[in-house]
This record gives C-alpha cells, structure tokens and sequence, in this order.
C-alpha cells in the first residue's frame, strides 16, 4: 500500500524520543510507497533545523527518504492551485496542508499524525495512516 506522507511521520521516525516514533517507524516500514511531495521534504528539513539537528544529519535523513526504493517524490505543480480550492475559509496559513490534501486525494491515502490535517482529510473520504491517532 501507499499513501502520502507528511512531515511529521518522518519527524517522528528520525526523534527517538518522541510520542510517535515506534508507531511512525512501524507505519513506513508497512508502506510499500511513500508519496513524497516537494513541500514536505522542505517542511523535514525545517523542522530538522528546529528540533537542532546538525547539517550532516539532516542531509542524511533526507538521503534515506528520497534515495529509497519505496520513494516517489511528488511533482506537486499540479496541485498548487487545487491548494487554494481546498483551504475554502481556512486562512493561508493552512496552504501547505491543503496542496498535501490535494495529492492525497489523487492517491487516496494519507500517512500523518495532524489531527487538524486529519480531520480535514476524512471529510474528503481521504484513508488515514494509521488509522487511529491517541
């Protein structure tokens, strides 16, 4: 199976200590195919920068996502605009999560842990990875 995932699983899978992480690690170890949008290595790497990682560590994060086999980087030009349509009233500052929505409802699932995100993805009969968040 494969879904797009969000920044956060991979936060959670490289931040040993976090909430999330058994269950991140599980949860892309059981996909066959990550479907990685252009944003979410950006938004990978900021929170890298955020959460202090070193540069060397962070390129290595990002090499083992975007050289795995089970990778495919998203060219997300198409989804720009659909971006807009899905924000509805919802301020800018939610854009980024609306072009995600936009290429997981092409795919038809999506592997994220941002209940906000999430609840905006059910409304759109978007599947959810994992499928319960506590």
């Amino acid at each position: 199976m494969g879904a797009v995932i969000d920044s956060n699983v991979f936060i959670y899978a490289a931040v040993e200590d976090s909430e999330y992480h058994r269950s991140a690690m599980d949860l892309i170890h059981s996909l066959d195919r990550w479907i990685v949008p252009t944003i979410v290595v950006y938004e990978t790497v900021w929170n890298f920068r955020k959460l202090g990682f070193s540069n060397e560590d962070a390129r290595e994060l990002i090499e083992q996502i975007l050289f795995d086999p089970r990778t495919s980087l998203v060219d997300d030009r198409q989804y720009l605009l659909e971006g807009f349509n899905l924000l509805q009233s919802l301020s800018l500052a939610h854009y980024v999560d609306s072009v995600i929505l936009a290429i997981a409802k092409d795919v038809g699932a999506l592997a994220t842990y941002d209940k906000k995100l999430r609840n905006r993805a059910r409304k759109l009969n978007i599947k959810l990875l994992p499928e319960v968040v506590e």
